[in-house]
């Protein structure tokens, strides 16, 4: 059974606005695959073809060529009145990853205020012969408190990061400045 590739027709102004983001300078290469993978579909070119010419794999041709077309449609058939004008913005939105792509977070929020929260104890409590944290030191102090079993001085400062806590230095022995 032979699978058709969903058709993309674009319009001469929805062209135009995708070579033009196509050519600028700032556009990341995946975001340039992803047009070009639009533009090919609407000149006809099957998804070998489009992978062959631009060396990605068929299904992401295929997946991408997808999104584009659904997302094309859903505009188009909503009110005129009411739909958003095609731009640059639009258009890359529906070239853009899907939202929770990628490794989840390890530590629970509380978890995370708890950790933030260590750096405004001094560590002489915790059994630390220095006047300051480092992110070694905090992330022994957060295990020794229980709060976590395991985490790596850059989660620390990942976290630290995120927080209005003082920034920390790392445990080479200096002392902040």
């Amino acid at each position: 059974m032979s699978r058709t590739a969903v058709r993309i027709t674009l319009d001469a102004s929805t062209h135009e606005l995708l070579e033009k983001i196509l050519r600028k300078r700032s556009i990341p290469e995946f975001q340039k695959h992803r047009i070009q993978i639009v533009l090919a579909a609407h000149n006809g070119l099957q998804n070998k073809d489009i992978a062959q010419q631009y060396q990605l794999e068929v299904n992401r041709v295929g997946t991408w060529r997808k999104r584009w077309a659904l997302a094309h449609q859903q505009w188009q058939q909503s009110d005129a009145t009411l739909r958003p004008a095609m731009n640059e913005a639009l258009a890359l939105s529906w070239l853009a990853d899907k939202p929770g792509r990628g490794r989840k977070e390890d530590f629970q929020e509380d978890q995370r205020v708890k950790i933030a929260a260590l750096c405004q104890e001094s560590p002489e409590q915790h059994g630390f012969p220095v006047t300051h944290w480092s992110a070694g030191r905090l992330a022994k102090a957060a295990i020794q408190r229980g709060i976590v079993s395991t985490i790596s001085e850059r989660t620390v400062n990942r976290i630290l990061k995120k927080t209005t806590c003082r920034p920390i230095v790392a445990d080479t022995g200096s002392m902040p400045r």
